[in-house]
């Protein structure tokens, strides 16, 4: 991991940036400090600093490799088209890394690989993959430290809905792809289940309020309660759809059988403890529809544009237009 500095760049100016062994430098003399071998473009402290102790927490708990599934490179591959076995000697950036749940995938099948996270997840990205050839920095998703058009596949997968604002992200991260590249993305979708108050709707959101006025240091600890208390009820009716739809809109909390195969009962709870803390702390919480995203990708020029709804949200692929040969210009 990071074995080649020259692959940062100034997220401000796109200037190659000098390596003192603690920190990166841009001509000015800014520097970027390298804390755990990852340089570091944000503050340690910023609003995802929750998803950042939550993957800290829970490491390992969706990577393909500790499971003993094929949930993430399902995913991964959905995602890309079928395309995820040419991604081998491509380069490839990842924005919003996490753990690492993808960041392995991409590893495995060959992907030349820079990697970024906006929280201190990075650290146990590095954790996870860090003994592996790729770049790793803890960066802000606008203002991305790697070099803008040189990427063949820009991948972002759970992070736009978190982000200040879904459109901007896009667009920056439309800068990065080369020409003929692609871009592929999704988001939360936006639908009626999500608009309407509980019991009308998912009690999620009436808990993240709860949540989110609470100190930080005590939202896990909150979370947690919460999933102590109902998931046993959650594991007892597992079987009936009625009793899940009831559930929900008095519960609140994320649970995944039997649409995820998990092996065990310690598995779901791990997950359903993992994905509600991610669901009630986020300080962004953000929904597209299908054809809101296909505008925002249609207005930067993307073409090939497919968009489809999947199991994140809204899912989309699209590829940005071959650059034009000189006796074209």
């Amino acid at each position: 991991m990071n074995e080649d500095w020259t692959r940062f760049r100034d997220p401000v100016s796109q200037e190659p940036l000098r390596w003192t062994g603690s920190a990166l430098v841009n001509g000015g003399g800014e520097e970027y400090a390298i804390v755990q071998s990852i340089p570091r473009f944000v503050r340690s402290e910023n609003y995802a600093a929750d998803f950042g102790a939550q993957w800290k927490r829970f490491p390992k708990t969706q990577l393909d490799s500790h499971s003993g599934l094929s949930i993430s490179k399902e995913r991964l591959s959905r995602c890309l088209r079928g395309e995820l076995p040419r991604i081998a000697g491509r380069r490839v950036l990842e924005a919003g890394s996490g753990a690492g749940r993808f960041t392995e995938i991409l590893l495995d099948n060959g992907a030349e690989l820079d990697s970024f996270d906006f929280s201190a997840a990075v650290e146990a990205n590095a954790q996870n993959n860090g003994d592996r050839p790729m770049s790793l920095a803890q960066a802000d998703i606008r203002a991305i430290p790697f070099p803008k058009g040189t990427y063949d596949y820009v991948v972002c997968l759970g992070v736009l809905q978190h982000t200040p604002d879904t459109e901007e992200s896009i667009a920056r991260l439309w800068e990065m792809v080369a020409p003929g590249g692609r871009l592929v993305i999704d988001h939360y979708r936006l639908n009626l289940w999500l608009s309407l108050p509980p019991p009308f709707g998912d009690a999620e959101k009436l808990y993240r309020q709860i949540a989110l006025r609470l100190p930080a240091a005590k939202r896990y600890g909150f979370v947690k309660c919460l999933v102590d208390f109902w998931f046993p009820i959650y594991w007892a009716s597992r079987k009936s759809r009625l009793a899940r739809r009831v559930l929900a809109r008095i519960a609140g909390i994320h649970f995944y059988s039997p649409e995820i195969p998990l092996k065990s009962r310690e598995q779901h709870y791990a997950w359903a403890l993992l994905d509600t803390h991610d669901g009630m702390t986020d300080a962004f919480k953000r929904y597209r529809t299908t054809e809101q995203i296909r505008k925002a990708l249609e207005a930067l020029g993307a073409i090939d544009i497919e968009v489809w709804i999947g199991g994140n949200g809204v899912e989309a692929w699209c590829r940005k237009p071959d650059a034009p040969r000189k006796s074209e210009k």
